[in-house]
């Protein structure tokens, strides 16, 4: 099987989401939640159009399929489902609050340290096992937040929010395994802007009446929410999530050179140390699946 389609794909969509700090920056008039509001609320719009236009088997098999499961069953896929939603509220808020109100390097930082958090909390919740190498990275990673905690505890508060809302969200994902994710998240999103709209006067002080910001909320929601998400599906088809979560990386490397060459921030050299330690770490904990790339390519 000819994978190069699934890894453009899978590339491409964390190139996208490596640049979504750029219309992030230009509603930086706006608070964290107007902009959270309006996102989701025109990512359902778009999700509406696209599930039920293009994918409506895919939205009756995932019917048929939780209709087979016992009462039990489904009341605990709905509700993982639904806490999916709350979860993603969580981390959207803070990230677009990081971004705008902290700095890009922060928000960064929180998807270099994800992956290496969503394994750890695998291995207690999930009983997935981690390898001593594994475990060495884990302790690394420790040490490179402890030495950012010294340069600014409130940062490393907010990256590890951002890491840890985002954690939990894939957690609680992998239980729900064979249903469509865009039909999920279709879901995830519509609860999440029921709950939004039960809020919205503790969210929005002001309803935007500006072409220029509703034209960037249907940029954020169509090319940097729903576009990546079907560029990741696709990849998924032809390469294994263990690969795609390597590429990953790809989005918070680029953060940091937008971060730098664009809005001018600069990091401390106790900051260096640590990011460098932490980029060490992560090395060392997907070093397995780097040797398995390294002989897929090669082959």
């Amino acid at each position: 099987m000819d994978t190069r389609k699934h890894y453009a794909a899978a590339v491409s969509a964390f190139v996208v989401w490596g640049f979504f700090s750029l219309p992030l920056r230009e509603l930086r008039a706006y608070t964290a939640g107007e902009i959270l509001y309006f996102r989701i609320a025109s990512s359902v719009i778009i999700l509406l159009i696209i599930l039920f236009g293009f994918r409506r088997h895919k939205l009756k098999q995932d019917v048929a399929r939780l209709k087979s499961f016992t009462a039990t069953q489904r009341n605990q896929i709905i509700g993982l489902v639904l806490a999916g939603g709350v979860l993603l509220i969580v981390n959207w808020l803070i990230f677009i609050y990081v971004i705008n109100a902290i700095n890009i390097k922060t928000a960064s930082f929180s998807y270099f340290i994800c992956p290496v958090l969503t394994a750890v909390l695998g291995n207690f919740i999930l009983q997935e096992k981690l390898t001593l190498l594994q475990w060495l990275a884990v302790a690394l990673c420790v040490i490179s937040c402890v030495l950012l905690g010294l340069n600014s505890v409130a940062e490393l508060g907010y990256s590890f929010a951002v890491a840890l809302s985002y954690a939990l969200y894939l957690i609680s994902q992998r239980r729900n395994n064979g249903f469509d994710r865009l039909s999920v998240l279709f879901v995830q999103m519509t609860f999440a802007l029921l709950v939004l709209t039960i809020a919205f006067p503790l969210l929005v002080n002001e309803v935007p009446h500006t072409v220029h910001f509703y034209g960037l909320i249907v940029v954020v929601a169509g090319i940097f929410t729903v576009l990546p998400l079907f560029l990741n599906l696709y990849a998924l088809n032809g390469i294994n999530s263990t690969t795609v979560g390597i590429l990953l990386y790809i989005n918070p490397l680029m953060n940091f050179v937008i971060a730098f060459l664009v809005f001018g921030e600069t990091i401390s050299t106790l900051q260096g140390v640590g990011y460098s330690i932490i980029l060490v770490a992560l090395v060392l904990f997907n070093y397995p699946n780097l040797k398995k790339m390294r002989t897929r390519f090669a082959s």
